[in-house]
């Protein structure tokens, strides 16, 4: 037998080489491939009478549609012959009207098999796109766990080939409203595979609008709890998201316009560490530092991921057509009294709560219902702590925020209450305080921060992170005691009101900045505050008067004049001089600065560089006050460590949904953490190990004498012995004169004694 016809033959039985002979070649093996079809009729003939009769042919099966499925679209062009075109199409009709009408009972993998030929020709043009998006969700019915995994990944698979242009873009539309429409199908798992594919397609930014949102939106009023619960995820996100867990640095700088540019510096680190591995030594080294490097790679891909989904979250919300229509809606739910399981009632209050507090809506039935849920014995009532925070913003009515703010306070922050509840109803308070200041209580406020003396330090950090929160926005509700000195930024504060808007005419801190040679500033202008020198310069000439000077507020200037009054009147009259001096000269300066602000502001368009300056100006103005700046007093590290906290969330207020996290209400600054079980026992094992270690270690047995000598005769007669043990062994003789030496050397002393132990011996008595 010929090489060729050896080649031909092989091809018949291994249908992976004729599939590349037909791509090589596809005119040249058009034969084969019309016998392989019509063995496939044949086949499938047998199947429509017979579903379950293929298991001993089955594997040759599957292989002769994975065949047919790829080598079908060679000959289905207008260059072909007639006969094989209507082969190649009744091979496409044959298994859609066999999943059409014998789709459960048919094998599963028979099932699986059909569907990736159909993806695989639909890739090809060779299957109408609508048509097979119907199949698959007529296939979903079917008990078959790995079909709808399949289905719901090749639905994905086609939106992304449609959205990177290799299908037609109207496509995109007709399958989004398919899916639509399935969402309001009877069958419950039809409308399931619909939402996740919906939500994965959101997700991976192919259907990325608002359209999709709100059909999304329709499934957390569905009457299955499991499509709820699945819609309501998708807008609330992870729980590292709702715990203010962090991703890595790299993820969190990198923003999503470079994502191409990082995918493709990540492809080519992948790529050079696999190179080098492959071109290295294999070592046990290599290898571990292959397998660390994946797992970064990896683990930077998770990270990119997660974040993708929180900022998807937050978009999903703000995407809703009617915010205020869909928290009445899911509020309806929660307040309709049915006997439904708490998980999926907390997800109802955290989704309302986020609209809430994102959209700045007003419901204010929503405060009142949460009262019933706040006790420390509650189940998961740190959330609903958190939730409460949440919700509260800058339009909701004092009154309603402050009756919140007692609720808890009666309930958590009273001394009958362990510690950690006190601590979590603080951290609770202040993040409602960090949104609605204005809502804030005097008697109350300064009741709160008399914990601040509290024996346990995680009440004390607690009530003492409420003063440092007051300080920055309105100092004048705490004890004065507690206002702390005054800076810059201090004296320069407008103190919040509700629904008051304090719109400025200037950028705050551009004062620090030098006018242009344009303008011709005055002299006045000048020479104060041009750069940042002056302002240390300022600084210290304030900080030099600073025991003279006072608050610029009225209420300040009658507890100081209160205080003068019991000294001596020359020293009332010199203190009110002084201070009608300082106070004049701050105004000044604050009046100064400020038109230079306006002057600058709207002069000229401020640079990068600019406001660069702008922001360690005003840190600045927030760090430092007069009497520090000259004393050098050190400061605690529980202060600094309040103040960092504080920038913090003034930062997060600006950037994102603004809104606390469950890390800020669990703010513990000495960790309590409780052993279990098992690590008790582990601990205990630990210290028995050590125990052992240092006990006193036990004495050898002696090695009998017929060992001793064979081991002399092993190693030597002198190996490993000291002088004094090869005396022992020594004839009496030969060590006589050293014991005469030895009782020549000792004491009177020891003389006496042993001659009175001798005679004790003789007499028969103890010695």
């Amino acid at each position: 037998m010929s090489i060729t016809e050896d080649r031909l033959c092989h091809c018949d039985r291994n249908l992976g080489l004729l599939l590349e002979m037909v791509h090589k070649d596809s005119e040249s093996y058009k034969d084969d491939c019309i016998e392989q079809l019509k063995h496939y009729l044949q086949m499938i003939k047998i199947l429509q009478l017979q579903p379950m009769q293929l298991k001993s042919d089955l594997v040759d099966f599957l292989e002769l549609v994975n065949f047919l499925a790829r080598a079908v679209s060679f000959y289905s062009g207008a260059q072909t012959s007639l006969i094989i075109g209507n082969e190649a199409k009744q091979f496409v009709d044959s298994i859609l009207t066999l999943l059409r009408s014998q789709a459960e009972g048919l094998n599963p993998e028979v099932r699986i098999a059909f569907c990736k030929a159909l993806a695989v020709l639909r890739n090809k043009n060779l299957v109408d796109q609508n048509e097979l998006v119907e199949i698959f969700f007529e296939l979903v019915k079917c008990n078959d766990k790995q079909l709808r995994k399949y289905i719901c990944g090749s639905l994905i698979a086609q939106l992304r080939n449609i959205k990177r242009g290799k299908c037609e873009r109207r496509a995109l539309g007709r399958i989004q409203s398919f899916l639509f429409s399935r969402l309001k199908d009877s069958r419950s798992i039809v409308v399931r595979v619909a939402e996740m594919v919906l939500i994965s397609a959101f997700r991976k930014d192919l259907l990325r609008d608002a359209k999709t949102v709100n059909a999304i939106s329709e499934c957390c009023f569905h009457r299955l709890p499991r499509i709820q619960v699945t819609a309501l995820r998708f807008f609330l996100g992870s729980v590292k998201d709702e715990e203010g867990i962090e991703e890595d640095s790299d993820s969190d700088e990198d923003g999503l316009n470079n994502t191409e540019d990082r995918k493709t510096i990540k492809e080519a680190f992948l790529i050079f560490v696999t190179v080098a591995f492959k071109a290295a030594k294999k070592t046990k080294k290599s290898i571990k530092n292959f397998e660390k490097a994946k797992k970064l790679i990896s683990k930077e891909k998770k990270a990119k991921k997660e974040k993708t989904n929180r900022l998807c979250n937050l978009l999903a919300i703000q995407l809703l057509y009617d915010p205020q229509a869909f928290s009445e809606r899911l509020f309806g739910l929660l307040a309709g009294g049915k006997n439904e399981k708490f998980e999926l009632r907390l997800f109802r209050i955290a989704l309302c709560a986020r609209v809430i507090g994102i959209h700045k809506l007003q419901s204010l039935s929503f405060y009142s219902y949460l009262h019933r849920y706040l006790q420390p014995k509650q189940r998961e009532v740190t959330r609903i702590l958190l939730y409460a925070a949440q919700a509260c913003h800058e339009l909701v009515p004092p009154d309603i925020v402050e009756q919140l703010v007692r609720i808890i306070a009666q309930n958590f922050v009273t001394d009958r209450n362990s510690p950690e509840a006190m601590t979590v109803g603080l951290n609770a308070i202040r993040e409602i305080f960090v949104n609605c200041p204005f809502a804030a209580n005097e008697d109350l406020l300064q009741d709160l921060t008399e914990y601040k003396k509290y024996k346990n330090k995680n009440v004390s950090m607690a009530a003492r992170g409420l003063i440092t929160l007051f300080r920055s926005v309105n100092p004048k509700l705490l004890h004065r005691k507690d206002r702390g000195r005054p800076t810059q930024a201090t004296k320069e504060l407008e103190v919040a009101e509700f629904c008051k808007q304090q719109p400025k005419s200037f950028v705050p801190g551009s004062e620090c900045l030098t006018i242009e040679a344009v303008e011709e500033p005055s002299a006045e202008e000048k020479s104060e505050c041009s750069s940042d020198d002056s302002f240390d310069e300022m600084l210290e000439s304030n900080g030099a008067s600073g025991s003279e000077s006072g608050w610029e507020s009225d209420e300040q200037k009658t507890e100081e004049a209160e205080d003068r009054e019991l000294q001596t009147e020359q020293t009332e009259n010199q203190g009110g001089d002084n201070s009608k001096e300082t106070n004049n000269k701050t105004n000044d300066d604050a009046l100064s600065s400020v038109a230079k602000a306006e002057t600058i502001s709207g002069s000229r368009i401020l640079t990068e560089k600019d406001f660069l300056k702008i922001r360690a100006f005003q840190l600045k103005k927030q760090l430092t006050s007069n009497k520090k700046l000259i004393a050098g007093e050190k400061r605690r590290l529980d202060d600094i460590k309040l103040d960092e906290e504080l920038e913090e969330k003034m930062m997060r207020l600006n950037e994102g949904d603004g809104l606390p996290r469950l890390k800020d209400i669990e703010l513990f600054h000495k960790k309590i953490y409780r052993q279990n079980k098992e690590e008790r026992k582990k601990q205990a094992e630990v210290a028995k190990e050590d125990k052992e270690a240092f006990k006193k270690p036990k004495k050898k047995a002696k090695k009998p004498k017929w060992r001793l000598c064979i081991s002399r005769l092993e190693q030597g007669p002198h190996v490993g012995r000291t002088n004094r043990e090869m005396a022992k062994h020594k004839a009496f003789q030969m060590v006589r004169h050293k014991v005469r030496g030895k009782n020549r050397q000792r004491s009177f002393r020891d003389q006496q004694n042993s001659l009175r132990k001798y005679l004790l011996r003789q007499a028969g008595r103890k010695v």
